[in-house]
């Protein structure tokens, strides 16, 4: 009798178990290998940088992570310690990150932690919250409880770590650490052996010495060490693990070498001295002392005598890098101080105690450019060093002169005492140099652009005084060629405030310091409201409302001017949103202003299409401002074209301010002009408003003729208003209609006063 064959749900049951079986044996051996890569590595000879850069990397691959990373606590932060997935420059090297809930727990408990799916908050912080994480694992690096270090693997792999996963990762992890701690044992011990070339690494001489005063202090195994020198007829205690005041305030003493150094009362009763061997002589000695009468080991003389030996190559060495150094402090070309040596010395004069004040003079030669292009590099070299030896005449034999770089030179001023020196010594220097110097056979111009500072020692810094003075330089600059400009205190703290704006806007939106104002566009003829425009302001705790003349300029030189971009956008479509839904908000457009810096974004188009329609809002009900500037400096056709393609309306703002070049009208889906309200000020009233009015007039005419339609903005009074409609203006908007209101009360004005006319999507 033949046998039956199996059901069809048998052999389902047959090919599952068949398939789960090899999926578990494609995971064992999948483990296996990554387990024996972890363990290769461990057991590898390699520094402890090394070890934790090819162990992340290898965690990496063997876990598919985006970022894997070692951590560790600091105070209320988990700071990077290394990783792999994270650019060098992340700021979790600096100022780590916020311990999340997984991480707090893996800390606490010395159990591993692992999420899935949803990962977010301080769970994926920093630069890793953009990478789209779906799962995540944090495992401590220690078996005790109240670890102070993580591992950490982040990925945007939609798939759990499974158990024996974490398995592996706590072997590995607690692997790991002992092989970093054997490494640091090892690195200790051998420096301990070799303590005699460590100093080698030294090419300053005060950090030599103090490493010589704490490596003597290891290897004779004493309670106190010091060291001694004498220069210029004078003994000096340079260097001391654990000597008493009493005892360092005894120095410096009188010799003239070190054989007339008197005998060092130290009151300790056991003490060791070696001098440190020199070709020109002994410079230095080598003190170790022990507070108990006990003898120290045999042979601890003759091992300090070789550390001596040692000290002696190691000052040698520091001498002979300090000639070096004095070298690479010269300009080669002027032979001036360079930028490191009026740093320097800069710093040196701002800590000295002393009740005068320090200047600084920063000049800008004014046209030098134009010499390099003209007559070729040769000649600026030339121009460069006639300028040098103008300035040497123009200094006083104590100040310091030095080229700061290209055509820019720095004179440091020693014991002024008020800023009207500084300014009467740059008002010399800029005569001084305001001559015609014969460079390559011709004839130049010279000039400086001056900028001075004066600065109070013990407060203000190198930096700072740099800063302000080159601040105060581009000022002097805006005012013509040959300009001497000097800031007082309350200038420099407007420099500076300048520069803290700069730094806190990238912080301003995070802050909630960041809001949008609205100011409704209006139809001239029945002030119906036809549109909102979207105004960024910026709130700050201490400075108050920030113009956006001063922080939009500075979102664009920091790049920040993007992101925030994007949230006004987003911020301005949500809004419409809201108002689209009330039944007198229907029809209602939003003009949002572009900065020239986001059209080069890389798929700039796409992105502000994608924030539109998130809001749920058709492309048509969005304008888009770009100033004139805008379209003449840089190439946006391409991304005009996929937003007017879209529906977007295209505004061309300030419209008449540039050099209106009406080809870009033609070739651009431009829609809607923009009359500057430097025009509409003057369409009316005495003087003067007659070539104001015929202004306007032929940009209306422009717009008719392009079948574009036309906003006066800035409209402040009634005659403005009526003199704009006769000329046939049909939209505008100013204070005299509205000014910016927050939007709750931008909102208020959409209420029915008396029967609005239907908006549309299109204007025009």
């Amino acid at each position: 009798m033949t046998a039956a064959v199996p059901a069809d749900s048998e052999t389902e049951q047959l090919r599952r178990q068949l398939a789960e079986a090899v999926d578990a044996a494609r995971d064992a051996y999948r483990d296996t290998t990554r387990l024996i890569q972890l363990l290769d590595l461990l057991g590898r000879p390699a520094e402890s940088a090394e070890l934790i850069g090819d162990m992340l990397n290898v965690l990496s691959d063997a876990f598919f992570a985006d970022v894997v990373c070692m951590a560790e606590v600091a105070g209320d932060r988990l700071v990077v310690s290394g990783s792999c997935g994270l650019p060098e420059d992340d700021q979790a090297y600096a100022d780590g990150w916020p311990v999340g809930e997984a991480a707090r727990h893996t800390l606490a408990t010395a159990e591993p932690t692992a999420l899935h799916g949803e990962v977010r908050g301080d769970d994926v912080p920093g630069s890793v919250a953009g990478l789209g994480i779906r799962s995540a694992a944090w495992i401590p690096l220690s078996a005790q409880r109240y670890a102070d270090s993580l591992l950490i693997l982040l990925r945007s792999l939609d798939q759990p770590f499974a158990v024996a996963d974490l398995r592996m990762l706590t072997s590995v992890a607690v692997r790991l650490r002992l092989a970093l701690d054997e490494r640091e044992h090892h690195a200790v011990i051998e420096q301990l052996a070799h303590h005699g070339h460590l100093l080698a690494r030294h090419l300053e001489v005060q950090p030599l010495l103090d490493e010589a005063a704490g490596l003597l202090l290891q290897l004779t195994r004493a309670d106190r060490a010091w060291v001694v020198t004498v220069e210029g007829g004078e003994g000096r205690l340079r260097a001391h693990r654990g000597l008493p005041p009493e005892i360092t305030a005894a120095w410096p003493v009188l010799a003239q070498s070190i054989d007339d150094l008197p005998a060092c009362d130290s009151g300790l009763p056991e003490v060791l001295k070696v001098a440190v061997a020199r070709e020109n002589g002994a410079t230095a000695l080598l003190y170790a002392g022990r507070e108990q009468p006990r003898p120290f080991a045999p042979g601890t003389h003759d091992i300090m005598t070789i550390f001596a030996n040692h000290l002696g190559v190691a000052l040698t060495n520091a001498e002979l890098y300090h000639a070096l150094a004095e070298r690479v402090t010269r300009d080669p070309l002027t032979g001036l101080a360079n930028r490191s040596a009026l740093v320097s010395h800069l710093d040196t004069l701002l800590s000295a105690d002393d009740p005068t004040r320090v200047g600084v003079l920063f000049c800008d030669l004014d046209g030098f450019k134009s010499v390099n292009d003209l007559f070729g590099h040769e000649a600026g070299d030339e121009l460069l060093i006639q300028v040098a030896d103008r300035l040497r005449g123009s200094v006083r034999p104590d100040d310091l002169l030095a080229r700061f770089g290209g055509d820019e030179f720095v004179i440091v001023l020693d014991r002024v005492k008020q800023l009207s020196e500084v300014a009467e010594i740059g008002a010399r220097v800029c005569a001084d140099l305001d001559d015609r110097l014969v460079v390559c056979g011709e004839q130049v111009h010279v000039s400086a652009s001056i900028g001075g500072v004066l600065g109070v020692r013990g407060k203000a810094t190198p930096s700072t005084m740099l800063r302000d003075a080159d601040a105060a330089m581009y000022v002097a600059k805006a005012r013509g060629s040959g300009q001497v400009e000097v800031f007082d205190e309350d200038a420099s703290h407007r420099s500076r405030d300048r520069l803290d704006l700069r730094a806190e806007l990238l912080l301003a939106r995070s802050r909630g310091q960041l809001h949008l104002a609205y100011q409704p566009i209006f139809a001239l003829d029945s002030r119906a409201i036809v549109a909102f425009e979207a105004l960024l302001r910026w709130t700050h705790p201490h400075h108050g409302t920030v113009p956006p003349d001063v922080f939009i300029p500075l979102a664009e030189e920091t790049g920040a001017i993007v992101e925030i971009g994007q949230w006004v956008l987003a911020q301005a479509c949500r809004q419409l949103a809201q108002w689209h839904r009330l039944p007198e908000g229907r029809g209602l457009g939003m003009s949002v202003n572009l900065s020239p810096v986001q059209l080069h974004q890389p798929q700039a188009a796409e992105r502000t299409l994608d924030v539109i329609r998130a809001a749920g809002l058709h492309p048509a009900d969005i304008w888009l401002e770009i100033t004139e500037h805008s379209y003449l400096r840089h190439e946006v056709t391409e991304y005009a074209g996929a937003l007017g393609a879209a529906g977007v309306h295209l505004v061309l703002d300030d419209f008449g301010t540039a050099y209106s070049n009406l080809s870009y009208l033609k070739r651009l889906p431009i829609e809607i002009l923009k009359i500057d309200k430097s025009f509409v000020s003057g369409v009316t009233g005495p003087g003067g408003g007659h070539l104001d009015l015929s202004i306007v007039r032929a940009i209306l005419a422009i717009a008719d003729s392009l079948g574009l339609v036309a906003i006066a903005e800035g409209i402040e009074t009634e005659d403005q208003r009526a003199a704009l409609r006769a000329l046939g203006c049909r939209l505008g908007q100013g204070y005299l209609l509205s000014r910016p209101l927050p939007a709750a009360q931008a909102g208020l004005l959409l209420r029915p006063q008396s029967q609005m006319p239907a908006r549309a999507h299109r204007v025009g």
